[in-house]
C-alpha cells in the first residue's frame, strides 16, 4: 500500500488487520436483550436502477423533512467528482419532491422509509447493486459524515481487505465505525454473508441496538467469510474514537471525512467550537449552524 496515502500518527496504528475481541458479560447480555426488538425492515423501492460494473459509491441521505442542507449539497457535489458511479440512497416522506431533484445527481436512486437507520440503507443499496452490477467495488457512506476533503477512490483502489473501514476501535469489542466501508467485488454471495449484521428482511430502530447487534458485530460476521481491515485502529489507550478525540490529526493523517455531531449533538464536548469553525473555514466547507 502506498504510504503516502494514510499516514500514522502517536495514538493511531495504521492498517490494521482485524482481531475479533471477546465482548463483556454485559454487552454480550445487552445483545441478546436488544435482538427481542428486532423489527420488520422499512419500505424501499428502487427509483432509478444502477447500471455499469466498476466502481460505486453508496451515499445514505437520512432527509426526514425531504429538505438538503449545505452539508449534503457539498458532500454531493464532491461524490460528482470522483472517478465513480453514485447511488443515493434516501430516507424520506413517500413521494417527496426531493427525489426528483436527487435524480437528475446520481447513477442509480433508493428510497426508503425513515424507520431503520443506516443499516436498512445499506442492505437495501448493496442488495440492488449485488444485483444489478455484480461484482462491483462499493464505497459506503453516510451523512453523519462531512466531507469528502480528499478522494475516496485511492482508498478503494489501495484497500487491502475484502472489508475495509476507515477507522476502527475497540468500544465494547474491536470493530469497524460503520459511517464509511469498503466492500470489494460485491455480489449476493457477500450480501448473504453479512446479512447476519445487516438485511433487507429485518431491522432495528433505537441507536443502541443498532451499535449493539450491527456495527459493532459487521467485522465479526464479516471474518469468517473475508478478510477484513481499517485504515485506522485505536485500542482505547490513548484515543477511544479518532473521528471525535483528534480530527485535525485525523485530517493532517490523510482522513477524509469529518464527523458532523462535533458541530451537533457534541459541538463543545470533545472539541473546542471555535476551534472546529475554524477548521471547517481552513479546508473549505461552509459554516455548520446549530449541526445543519
Amino acid at each position: 500500500m502506498r504510504t503516502e496515502l494514510i499516514r500514522p500518527f502517536p495514538g493511531a496504528i495504521t492498517n490494521w488487520t482485524y482481531v475479533p475481541s471477546r465482548p463483556t458479560w454485559r454487552d454480550t447480555t445487552n445483545r441478546v436483550m436488544a435482538r427481542l426488538k428486532r423489527q420488520a425492515s422499512p419500505d424501499a423501492e428502487l427509483l432509478k436502477p444502477p447500471k455499469g460494473h466498476g466502481r460505486w459509491l453508496l451515499y445514505f441521505l437520512f432527509l426526514p423533512n425531504g429538505q438538503l442542507t449545505i452539508q449534503h449539497l457539498f458532500t454531493l457535489e464532491r461524490l460528482a467528482a470522483e472517478d465513480a458511479r453514485l447511488m443515493i440512497v434516501c430516507a424520506c416522506p413517500p413521494g417527496h419532491p426531493v427525489l426528483a431533484n436527487l435524480m437528475e445527481r446520481c447513477s442509480a436512486l433508493c428510497w426508503k422509509a425513515i424507520n431503520g437507520f443506516d443499516f436498512s440503507a445499506y442492505a437495501f443499496g448493496l442488495t440492488e447493486l449485488a444485483h444489478h452490477v455484480p461484482g462491483s467495488d462499493v464505497l459506503v457512506l453516510n451523512d453523519s459524515m462531512l466531507g469528502p476533503f480528499a478522494s475516496l477512490c485511492p482508498f478503494i483502489e489501495q484497500a487491502p481487505w475484502s472489508l475495509s473501514g476507515f477507522t476502527a476501535n475497540s468500544q465494547l469489542e474491536n470493530h469497524l465505525q460503520s459511517y464509511a466501508f469498503i466492500l470489494k467485488g460485491v455480489d449476493l454471495g457477500i450480501v448473504n454473508y453479512l446479512s447476519a449484521a445487516m438485511s433487507t428482511k429485518w431491522s432495528y430502530n433505537r441507536i443502541g441496538q443498532v451499535i449493539l447487534l450491527q456495527e459493532t458485530r459487521l467485522a465479526r460476521v464479516a471474518q469468517k467469510n473475508m478478510s477484513v481491515g481499517a485504515f485506522w485502529y485505536t485500542d482505547g489507550s490513548r484515543y477511544q474514537d479518532l473521528c471525535l478525540n483528534c480530527p485535525e490529526q485525523m485530517l493532517d493523517a490523510g482522513f477524509p471525512l469529518l464527523k458532523r455531531s462535533l458541530f451537533g449533538k457534541f459541538a463543545g464536548v470533545f472539541q473546542s467550537t471555535t476551534a472546529m469553525q475554524d477548521l471547517l473555514r481552513r479546508i473549505g466547507h461552509p459554516e455548520m449552524v446549530d449541526g445543519a
